[in-house]
């Protein structure tokens, strides 16, 4: 079982100085390919935000986040895993780190774009 203190948030570039509370969880939207979904909003987002939260965070929570907002999961298991392979990756960042989920075999990995928002040039 994966867990992290680190979580995204969603990263508005035309308003990077913006705090938002939206979490971010990877959703599948096609074979192979994943986006972030709002756990607020219920919309897709380019980038997130690593953010440090005051408890551990674990596969379940985010899937009950899922939930929550209505998220139809097809797979329950498969949906879990790329869950833990997604708190995984954001270990391996660092917090301020402006992310973007890239394409993967079949599991979301993240790629750093910026160290810092105010470093973030859209490309």
């Amino acid at each position: 079982m994966a867990q992290s203190k680190k979580i995204l948030v969603a990263f508005d570039p035309k308003q990077p100085d913006k705090r938002s509370s939206n979490f971010l969880v990877p959703v599948k939207i096609n074979e192979g390919s994943f986006a972030f979904l709002g756990s607020n909003s219920g919309k897709l987002v380019s980038y997130g935000l690593v953010v440090l939260t005051s408890k551990n965070v674990i596969e379940n929570d985010l899937f009950a986040k899922l939930v929550d907002i209505g998220h139809k999961i097809s797979n329950v298991e498969e949906c879990l895993a790329n869950l833990e392979v997604f708190l995984e990756e954001i270990k391996s960042t660092r917090i301020g780190n402006i992310v973007e989920l890239v394409e993967n075999v079949g599991t979301p990995k993240l790629r750093v774009i910026s160290n810092t928002p105010a470093g973030f040039h859209e490309s």
